[in-house]
Parts: structure tokens; C-alpha cells; sequence
């Protein structure tokens, strides 16, 4: 596939006339149209092309001119054709499957590698990790536990933790979180790569999410006794082939 000369469609457009064949363009057609008009005009007059046209051998020397002619200009077109670039836009396809991510809405993200993938299975045993997991995260982030986070989610992971809570602490707040239940978990996709393995876990649940005062405890916002209902998709990742209890928290999408 070869890429048009620049300004070629644009100029075809403003003239209407049709893209594609020999002598479609103006340019080809103003050629071979001056070319028969000046033998047509020396027919006429008495002189033609090569000093003069006249009789039967005149219109066949005329024919034969503009053939040849013609045959030159589809060479040089077709010469030109040939030494322009080649197309730019042409999708590359890498021979590698890769591994979907999930789009990122709140904390953290995917550090994930472009290697080729595979199908990961999921057990009941790292089901009950996850549902562990997500109501761990929940106490220590209410109790600013840097050290608790930072065993349960990657680093990434946890410098995003570490980032909201000191912004929180910076309005003089504190998110208190409690009595955090499950409501219903699936799984959303798991796949594993040489670097590492991935679950990614559609979680509905249930808690007691609130913004206090640091100094005088008094809630800012939330409501402390209704529990608010929502739903994420958190992302765990471990090392290729580990157990269930290695898994970590790498990305949250809120949904």
C-alpha cells in the first residue's frame, strides 16, 4: 500500500473530479486533451505536430504520436508511483496476546508487564483471601496503619493509601470505616504473566464510612449508622505459581 502524493485528494475534491485510473486527473487529462487539440489544430490549418498533417498518412503519424506519448507519461506516472513511501498507518499486530486491564477510577493501578499471558484459575481458598482482603484494607486504612497496608497491597499500591490519608489529615479529618460485610463477590478476570499473577474481583459490600473531626471526634460527613452500600473491582496480584495467602491489592476501580 503506498501513501498519496500530498494535496492529491484534497485537489480532486475541489475540482470533482473521480480518484483512481490513468489520466482521472487533471493534470493527465490536460495533457492528452492539449496533445489532440494541437493535432486537431493542424489538421485544420494545414500543419501539425511535425511540420504539417495532411491526408490519411498525416491522421495515422497524429495517432501514432499521441500513442507513444502516451505510452512515455504512463511509464513516468508508474515511475513516480513506485518512489513514494510506503503507508504509515497500517495497524502493527505484536504475535502476543495481552493481558486486559482494568480502567482506574480510584486508588492505584496496574504496574502489569507486556509478556505473553494465560488463563489463571481461581480456587475457593484465594475467593476467602479476597474477601479477607478487602475488610483487612478497610481497618487498617481507618486506623492510618501504614505498616498493616503495606504487607497487604504492593507498594504502589500503599503510597496511594499513604497519600490519601495525609491528605486527609491536612484538612485536620480522619476517615473512620467499620463494620465492612460482603455482599456479593465475582470474579471479573484472572490471568497470570511471567512476572506475575492477576485476579481482578467485582466486590459489593456494605460499611459504616465516615469523616471526623480529629480534635472534638464530631463527624463531618457520612452517616454513622446507616451503612452505605458500594461496589469496586479490586485487582490482587501475587508471584507467578504462589499461594493463596500472597495475594495483594494492586489496583481499585469504583464503580
Amino acid at each position: 500500500m503506498t501513501s498519496p502524493s500530498p494535496g492529491m485528494g484534497q485537489n480532486a475534491g475541489a475540482t470533482g473530479m473521480n480518484a483512481g485510473g490513468f489520466m482521472s486527473g487533471g493534470f493527465g487529462r490536460g495533457l492528452l486533451g492539449g496533445l489532440v487539440g494541437a493535432g486537431l489544430i493542424g489538421m485544420l490549418f494545414g500543419s501539425g505536430l511535425s511540420g504539417g498533417l495532411g491526408g490519411l498518412s498525416s491522421i495515422l503519424g497524429l495517432v501514432l504520436q499521441i500513442g507513444l506519448l502516451f505510452l512515455l507519461f504512463k511509464f513516468v506516472m508508474g515511475f513516480l508511483r513506485r518512489r513514494q513511501p510506503a503507508h504509515q498507518g497500517a495497524a502493527y499486530d505484536s504475535g502476543a496476546a495481552q493481558a486486559p486491564r482494568p480502567g482506574l477510577g480510584g486508588f492505584g493501578g496496574l504496574g502489569g508487564g507486556t509478556g505473553r499471558t494465560v488463563k489463571l484459575e481461581i480456587s475457593p481458598a484465594d475467593f476467602n483471601v479476597f474477601e479477607q482482603r478487602l475488610g483487612l484494607i478497610q481497618k487498617a486504612y481507618a486506623a492510618e496503619d501504614m505498616a498493616a497496608l503495606r504487607a497487604l497491597a504492593t507498594p504502589e499500591m500503599a503510597s496511594y493509601f499513604a497519600a490519601e490519608i495525609e491528605e486527609t489529615a491536612k484538612k485536620g479529618q480522619v476517615n473512620k470505616i467499620s463494620d465492612v460485610t460482603l455482599l456479593q463477590g465475582d470474579l471479573a478476570e484472572a490471568w497470570s504473566e511471567p512476572e506475575s499473577d492477576y485476579a481482578s474481583v467485582a466486590m459489593r459490600f456494605s460499611l459504616i464510612d465516615t469523616m471526623v473531626d480529629r480534635a472534638t471526634g464530631k463527624v463531618v460527613s457520612g452517616d454513622p449508622v446507616t451503612p452505605a452500600v458500594s461496589t469496586e473491582v479490586w485487582t490482587f496480584a501475587r508471584r507467578p505459581g504462589g499461594a493463596a495467602t500472597d495475594w495483594k491489592l494492586s489496583a481499585i476501580q469504583q464503580t
